[in-house]
Parts: structure tokens; sequence; C-alpha cells
């Protein structure tokens, strides 16, 4: 029996000459080795060059200021990140209770006292009436805020 089939041909034509259950030849390649390191490479940033402009970014920290015991229509002494006795600027702004005692007043000179309707604008120069804004002396920055209420 060592005639082959008509189908047995045709599978080992169709496995490119191999018999069947036969795993196909394994021929190792040795490792190329790496290609050759220039002297023109180099590592790291590349030099730099004579139209290149070098930034430099300044970051400040504004103090952090604790007060005792809160803002008031009191200047507040405290110690700057530098050891210095420091006492804040005070700064008179209308806010609202300004604004809601004009309105009050214009209210009642209106329909009560009509002469008391020019009498709106005595919250506006009165320091009194309006928040006190806390100014760094140095920097010039908002320290605190003390609203009327």
């Amino acid at each position: 029996m060592s005639a082959e089939s008509p189908d047995s041909t045709e599978k080992t034509a169709l496995l490119g000459g191999q018999q069947q259950g036969q795993p196909p030849a394994y021929t190792p390649t040795p490792p190329s080795a790496p290609p050759p390191y220039s002297n023109a490479q180099q590592t790291g940033p590349p030099p730099p060059q004579a139209h290149q402009q070098v930034v430099t970014t300044v970051i400040q920290t504004q103090p952090t200021i604790i007060a005792p015991f809160g803002f008031s229509d009191y200047p507040v002494t405290f110690t700057d990140s530098d050891g210095q006795q420091l006492q804040t600027i005070l700064e008179y702004r209308a806010g609202s209770t300004t604004h809601l005692i004009a309105c009050i007043l214009c209210f009642v000179g209106w329909f009560v006292f009509f002469p008391v309707l020019c009498c709106f604008w005595i919250p506006y120069v009165l320091d009194g009436t309006k928040d006190v804004y806390h100014i760094h002396p140095i920097h010039g920055t908002v320290v605190g805020v003390y609203r009327r209420r």
C-alpha cells in the first residue's frame, strides 16, 4: 500500500510539498547587531541659540493676615511675613447699608416730610454708614472688609 491516493497528493500540493502532520522546518537566524552610534548624536537638550530669549517668571505671594476678632471700624495691627509690625489703612466705600438708608430717607421725604426729600445724600458722606475696607499699607491690596448690617 505504498501508492498514494489522488486526494493525498492534492493535500501535499496544497501544503507546499510537506507531508500531512509534519510541522514546517525551522531555521534560526542570528540576531542582527544594532547600528553603531556616531559622534554626531548627542543626548540632552540642544545648546542655546544666539537668538533665543530667556524668560524669567516672578511669583509674588500675598501675606496671610489673621485678625484675632475680625475686622471693624478700627485699623488692625498685624505682623507681616517679613516680621514687620504693620497697621491696615481704612478706606470707606458705599455699600448696601448706605443705599438702604438713602432709599428710606428718600421715601420718608417724599411721602411724609417734603423738605427731607433732599437729604438722601447724607449717608453717602457719613463714614458710619459705609463699609470699611482694610488695605495693606505696603502692597495696597484689600486685606479684609467690615460690612455694615
